[in-house]
């Protein structure tokens, strides 16, 4: 249950003292509507003040609960690039203008989601560039990094147009997000728009909603859930900014220390402050890059369900769809560039979360330009494009391409190891041209060593002469690898982790 706020300075809630509507900062003007669903509009009023939303020919009442809170649900809408006024009225009068109706996707994850366009390879800022008068392109910006030990009822975000974000340096948003928009923007013909909360370097328990949690049987408390002490902080607060103000007149210039956790702590309290105030802003589905901080977990998958389940319960999307990217190669342990770290406790998860979690997929970029160097790889637009192409095939389907080959039998033909894959569509090739990379044999399933490679059609058949009776198998396993193999329609196929080799 999210913290109702009396009088709540700290989130600008203030104008519920005085009888007025109130609106989270997710409603507002040059917001994006997802067409199709029964939309929510919500806010705050006095208790028994009647508040009417006027929005394309529609009008719904609502009156507000105990706790001021009121909430609508539009009828589902047809997709509009025409500009719209949406009109609330209660004791006061409030309007939303430059609205669209189209496409809405959560864009969220650690600083590789959160990387922005000034920071990507030029080429990529350059064509972003071309997009400044595209204005059916929008993202709803949690511009803060915010925790709370509770779900909170509105965030530290606002609405920009493509205009304004590019403008601003294009060092504010996601460049993966926008280039997700971008690509469908384009494809659809419709206004899409994506709800950017993005913390670097963080974990994944973090972003995981309550629900998610108790989805998985597990119980996600705070350590701070009563209004009496919240409000007694909050009394602590205002004397101290008294205070200071006081001071300040005086010729002073005090150090403010303001209360960082208001509302205590939790293990989401990244969920509780930046994700829980937009929710249920309805939405499609969400796109989700991030795992380096979890390199070492071992309940990643869990993990990932319970983020899942969280997120449909939350955005009250069945399975939602959801789009993550594989961890790019990157040099964690210098000394030992085939650490298999990554690959066994991410990697892993991240493939089987695309084949059992409904709604899941994942899009490999080894191949997009990798430094092993840098953590954060600057070519963001084919991460875009390709997330993009999972939501166009299996949301809006489209004839697309949306991965590359994965593995499929593996058999042993005399001295040669021969491996056929799944999804090939114009077959397979290099890279680079040369031969296929990273393929390596084992006796025992546990020490590997670089084998031999070369396309035969469909497959690719591997030898070692260091292991002439080879058990297993693997492919690009390991944190440093950029293996070569691809289909001929440019998508990389997949790293595979050891396989038994079986018999023809």
């Amino acid at each position: 249950m999210k913290l109702t706020l009396q009088c709540a300075l700290i989130l600008g809630l203030t104008a519920s003292c005085y009888g007025e509507i109130v609106l989270p900062k997710v409603v507002a003007s040059k917001m994006i509507l997802q067409r199709g669903v029964s939309a929510p509009i919500w806010g705050w009023a006095d208790a028994g003040e009647e508040v009417t939303v006027e929005f394309a020919g529609q009008t719904k009442k609502a009156l507000p609960d105990s706790s001021g809170k009121w909430s609508v649900n539009l009828d589902p809408l047809e997709a509009s690039m025409e500009p719209r006024v949406m009109t609330l009225r209660g004791k006061n009068e409030i309007l939303l203008d430059d609205v669209l109706v189209g496409e809405v996707w959560l864009a969220s994850g650690q600083s590789n989601m959160e990387w922005t366009l000034a920071a990507c390879h030029g080429d990529d800022h350059r064509y972003a560039a071309t997009q400044a008068t595209n204005g059916f392109i929008r993202v709803f910006h949690v511009e803060k990094h915010l925790q709370a030990g509770v779900p909170l009822d509105d965030t530290v975000g606002r609405w920009k147009t493509t205009e304004e974000f590019l403008a601003a340096r294009m060092n504010t948003v996601s460049a993966v997000g926008f280039f997700f928009a971008l690509k469908l923007q384009q494809e659809l013909g419709i206004p899409v728009a994506f709800i950017d909360a993005n913390w670097g370097g963080q974990r994944i328990e973090p972003f995981v909603p309550n629900e998610g949690y108790e989805a998985m049987g597990k119980k996600m408390g705070s350590n701070l859930n009563d209004p009496a002490v919240i409000v007694e902080r909050l009394d602590k607060l205002v004397a101290t900014i008294e205070a200071t103000k006081a001071a300040v007149q005086e010729g002073q210039r005090p150090l403010v220390e303001l209360d960082p956790n208001l509302y205590g702590w939790t293990h989401n309290a990244l969920h509780n402050a930046m994700i829980a105030p937009v929710a249920p802003f309805a939405i499609r589905g969400a796109i989700w890059y991030q795992g380096e901080s979890n390199r070492s977990s071992t309940d990643y998958f869990e993990k990932l369900q319970a983020l899942s389940a969280g997120w449909s319960e939350i955005f009250q999307v069945k399975d939602i769809p959801f789009y993550q990217v594989q961890i790019a190669p990157y040099a964690y342990v210098r000394h030992d560039l085939r650490n298999t770290t990554l690959c066994e406790n991410i990697w892993k998860a991240q493939y089987k979360g695309a084949k059992e979690i409904p709604g899941m997929g994942i899009v490999a970029i080894h191949d997009t330009n990798i430094d092993i160097y840098n953590i954060h790889p600057v070519h963001k637009r084919p991460v875009g494009d390709r997330l993009a192409a999972q939501a166009l095939k299996n949301q809006y389907g489209r004839n697309v391409i949306t991965s590359g080959p994965s593995v499929g039998s593996v058999t042993l033909s005399g001295a040669n190891v021969i491996v056929s894959f799944t999804d090939v569509d114009q077959g397979l090739t290099t890279s680079d041209s040369q031969a296929p990379s990273w393929f390596e044999l084992s006796s025992d399933g546990k020490t590997f060593v670089p084998a031999e490679a070369v396309i035969v059609g469909n497959t690719v058949s591997v030898n070692a002469a260091a292991v002439p009776v080879p058990s297993h198998i693997r492919m690009g396993w390991a944190e440093t690898a950029i293996p070569n193999l691809a289909d001929k329609n440019g998508w990389p196929v997949f790293a595979f982790p050891s396989q038994l080799i079986g018999t023809p």
